[in-house]
């Protein structure tokens, strides 16, 4: 379900145009691969502000589960969690909501809460109170150019588009905008992953939404990424731990140059937290829930490399059910079950997701272009167009792609509208284009792709 509510979104000025197609709405679908799989009692639901992007993802559960929890990294941000560490041994978690945007989306979490209330599933009585709880992951910086963050309206939109049996991969709900590898320098986009699996009547679900310092792993070391972002001949985790130490910038995280015949842009705002959600229907105590939350979060330092640093902000949950007895399984062996399913769900965290391509204006719908885009208050580009030749200026008080105000980038504009930007100075930024009603230029995109970013035109 969608909800009409608008984000969290900066206001442009009010003469400029609005462009019809930036959808401002909550995008509840899957864009691309899903994890679909058989677990009464949990409904998972995502929503999106496809302008940021960033989005969220809740774990809804109808007939309330037990819960525990365990908090690691240097940053986290959490919204009612002390309530799952006081070890009560009865279900009372009504829902679990995982955000982007950092510290301003934990309201993503009070918005599941309203939505229970409002839609008659929890009251104000005391013992129907909705118990939400939530984390969020760092998902601002030089990945995207505006700050739009999660808010209680797109909670609400995740939680009423829940259903059983689904889990988007990749670049969905909280995931849409998660990123690894900082900590070598190596910045490159990840996701949100998701696997399950059964002995016997016991069921194990393992849900991440993967944005680590570190970069992801297989189980044979090889990194979990697209070889042409790594440096040459370095595709396995230990090949880029044997490197070290190498040069690092003021947050400890790598310089981009000290990977001989890789230019990459420095990394800047490294600020990442991986958030992780268990869930298995067998019947625990809380203790031994507490301690599977503890084991798993652990075993995940095999799959992340390095994990639980001062920039990330790990947090674990860990849900029963309580519906089937453990029967022959030990708690012990069922924590050594769920670690590796967890790392199953961080393999899948690289799904690819389709997106829907701008319709670029053509290159004569741009003869002489002189305009700036703002794609929030704080960062805008100002383009002037002559002939095939482009030059874009950081206006705004805040970088773009860490380029700073006054910084210059030149580009060359294809014949299908798209123009490339060149030359040492572009650093992150890439390419791009131009949008509008009637073959009026509202607005520009830039990072054409799942990641791509929309600003609109300022009044002249």
């Amino acid at each position: 379900m969608n909800t009409s509510a608008p984000p969290h979104t900066p206001s442009p000025a009010p003469d400029a145009r609005p462009a019809a197609w930036l959808d401002a709405r909550p995008d509840t679908a899957c864009h691309g691969g899903e994890l679909a799989f058989d677990f009464p009692g949990l409904r998972i639901g995502v929503a999106e502000y496809p302008l940021g992007p960033t989005g969220a993802t809740v774990f809804h559960f109808p007939q309330r589960a037990k819960a525990a929890v365990d908090v690691r990294g240097g940053l986290p941000g959490t919204y009612n969690v002390d309530v799952l560490r006081l070890g009560y041994d009865y279900p009372l978690l009504d829902a679990i909501g995982i955000s982007g945007g950092s510290w301003y989306g934990l309201q993503a979490a009070g918005g599941i809460a309203q939505a229970l209330k409002e839609d008659g599933l929890r009251s104000g009585s005391f013992a129907e109170l909705a118990n939400v709880a939530g984390a969020i992951i760092y998902d601002f910086g030089d990945r995207r150019l505006n700050e739009i963050h999660p808010d209680a309206a797109l909670g609400a939109a995740a939680l009423r588009a829940a259903r059983e049996g689904f889990f988007p991969l990749g670049a969905h709900g909280a995931g849409r905008m998660a990123v690894q590898g900082h900590y070598y320098g190596l910045p490159v986009h990840s996701g949100q992953g998701g696997a399950i699996r059964q002995i016997g009547a016991v069921k194990i679900a393992a849900f991440v939404v993967a944005n680590p310092v570190g970069l992801i792993c297989g189980r044979d070391g090889r990194v979990v990424a697209d070889p042409s972002s790594l440096p040459p001949g370095l595709t396995h985790i230990q090949q880029l731990l044997s490197a070290l130490p190498i040069d690092r910038n003021a947050f400890g995280m790598a310089e981009a140059s000290a990977w001989s015949g890789h230019a990459r842009p420095n990394p800047v705002n490294p600020a990442n937290t991986t958030i992780s959600v268990v869930v298995t229907n067998a019947r625990l105590p809380w203790s031994d829930l507490q301690r599977l939350a503890l084991q798993v979060h652990g075993s995940m330092g095999r799959a992340i490399q390095p994990f639980a640093t001062a920039w990330d902000g790990d947090v674990l949950f860990a849900v029963s059910t309580d519906e089937v007895p453990l029967g022959s399984l030990h708690a012990i062996e069922l924590g050594t079950l769920a670690s590796e399913v967890m790392w199953d769900a961080l393999l899948t965290a690289h799904t690819p997701r389709a997106v829907r391509a701008p319709r670029l204006l053509p290159p004569a719908a741009l003869a002489g272009l002189q305009a700036g885009f703002g794609f929030d208050r704080h960062s805008s580009l100002a383009v002037h167009v002559a002939g095939e030749q482009l030059t874009l200026e950081v206006t705004g008080d805040r970088p773009v792609y860490g380029l700073a105000k006054g910084s210059r980038v030149d580009a060359r504009l294809l014949p299908d509208g798209r123009f490339v930007c060149s030359g040492p100075g572009a650093g992150a930024l890439r390419d791009g284009g131009f949008c509008g009603d009637d073959g009026q230029v509202d607005a520009m995109v830039v990072n054409l792709g799942v990641w791509q970013q929309f600003g609109r035109r300022l009044p002249d």
